[in-house]
């Protein structure tokens, strides 16, 4: 590769421009989910300390109404300095410590002195009200803050702290205060940076490599438009899983949820990051047949079989639309020999055939039909589908095509690619027939033996 030809120059200096604008757009998408789930994480804990406040408040009244039953006068019933007080919010703890929603919330009652009357169970010894924040409440106003603490025994803990005064009478009568571990919070933000520092220069390298490619075979123009436009589509194919994974680390951390839940979201979250990595293999995949990186395991095969065990494999969902699959006699075994690698004809059907009960309605069918076209041997799948409109057949084996996007199909465009760079591996070829509504015809060339 010559370093001083204006192909190279052209494509180095967009690699150099897509890597600026994806640190930046990453750069920007890092700070706004941070700043997203911190507020979100402020907001439960603003929730929590308020229900807390008003939950002992409730305590209290009860036993004001009691005492006044009693006879007892009202105005012995303030909340400052009250030993009473005190005794009130311990039991609240005790009794509240089990409640589901203060699982993973840490609670500490003030008095107006700045001396811990109660606290939860889950941080028997330690006080975390310095006198920087106690200076701060006592003029009334709430403070949030992050701080380190040592639990015995145990490595240092970060806590997102909320202290908030409860006022009576313009005076501070007492003191909540909660925290929770900033342990999700700070996950969250550490697999989205991981995750992002992985796509960038992937998305960098990958497209640097297919715009070297395209370069050789076409226009310096066509291929331009062509690496804008799969920037353009995988940012679109990225955007969806990424955001779904934004939703729900929001979602989760606006309320204490059951073990149950936070699995169901884990799963979630596995099935997205999966569906990024699905799409990372098949983009790896394209570019290692494009610069004839993945090495062939050639050796003889039979077409008929290998066919049986891919309409196998996807047999579970043709049966879901009841869509049958009719594959050629048992005579044509034997006689359909091919040099190829076994693995990747295999791929090859199975795109094809999931491609085909796709795009057929429930009740249609599958056809398959094998015969030799020396020196090759030629497989066709026949579908009943919806079929293919003449203006999008030049494109159908494009990178992220998918057939009438409108009607939101599944999956990521990248299925019949990979077949046919697999045919051309092969020294072969795959072509197609369609009419709209009479569904279509993909016919596969492979050398015989």
């Amino acid at each position: 590769m010559n370093i001083k030809s204006i192909r190279v120059k052209l494509i180095l200096w967009y690699m150099m421009l897509l890597a600026l604008t994806l640190i930046f757009f990453s750069v920007l998408l890092y700070n706004i989910f941070s700043g997203s789930i911190r507020s979100s994480a402020d907001a439960l804990l603003r929730s929590r300390a308020e229900g807390i406040a008003n939950s002992i408040d409730t305590y209290w009244e009860t036993e004001r109404l009691e005492a006044i039953k009693d006879g007892v006068v009202i105005e012995e019933f303030s909340k400052i300095d009250n030993i009473n007080f005190a005794k009130v919010a311990q039991r609240w703890v005790e009794e509240k410590s089990n409640d589901p929603q203060l699982i993973g919330t840490i609670v500490q009652i003030y008095d107006a002195d700045g001396n811990r009357i109660a606290y939860s169970k889950n941080i028997p010894k330690i006080s975390i009200l310095s006198q920087k924040t106690f200076a701060h409440i006592l003029k009334g106003k709430g403070i949030f803050e992050k701080i380190d603490i040592d639990l015995p025994g145990s490595k240092p803990v970060d806590l997102r702290t909320l202290t908030m005064p409860v006022m009576e009478n313009h005076k501070v009568a007492y003191i909540v205060q909660v925290a929770r571990p900033l342990a999700l919070v700070t996950s969250a933000r550490q697999n989205l940076k991981f995750l992002l520092f992985i796509l960038l220069p992937l998305t960098v390298l990958l497209t640097g490599l297919i715009g070297s490619i395209l370069a050789k075979f076409a226009n310096l123009e066509r291929s331009f438009m062509m690496q804008k436009q799969f920037i353009e589509d995988l940012s679109h194919e990225l955007k969806t899983p990424l955001s779904v994974l934004k939703g729900e680390m929001e979602v989760t951390l606006k309320k204490l949820r059951s073990p149950e839940d936070y699995e169901s979201i884990l799963k979630s979250g596995l099935d997205e990051t999966n569906t990024l990595i699905r799409i990372v293999e098949n983009l790896l995949m394209l570019a290692r047949f494009d610069s004839n990186a993945i090495p062939l395991e050639m050796k003889t095969l039979d077409a008929a079989e290998i066919i049986r065990n891919a309409a196998r494999d996807v047999k579970v969902l043709a049966d879901q639309k009841n869509i049958t699959i009719s594959l050629p006699p048992a005579a044509v075994a034997g006689a359909t020999k091919i040099k190829g690698d076994e693995g990747q004809i295999r791929r090859l059907f199975l795109n094809l055939f999931d491609n085909a009960v796709k795009y057929t309605p429930e009740g249609g069918s599958v056809t398959v039909d094998i015969a030799e076209d020396h020196p090759y041997v030629k497989i066709s799948v026949t579908d009943t589908g919806v079929g293919i409109p003449p203006a999008e057949l030049p494109h159908i084996f494009d990178r992220f095509f998918r057939v009438d996007k409108s009607r939101g199909s599944v999956g990521f465009g990248l299925g019949l690619s990979i077949s046919k760079a697999i045919a051309e591996a092969h020294k072969g070829r795959i072509e197609v027939k369609s009419e709209p509504g009479r569904g279509a015809t993909f016919t596969v060339f492979i050398r015989n033996f």
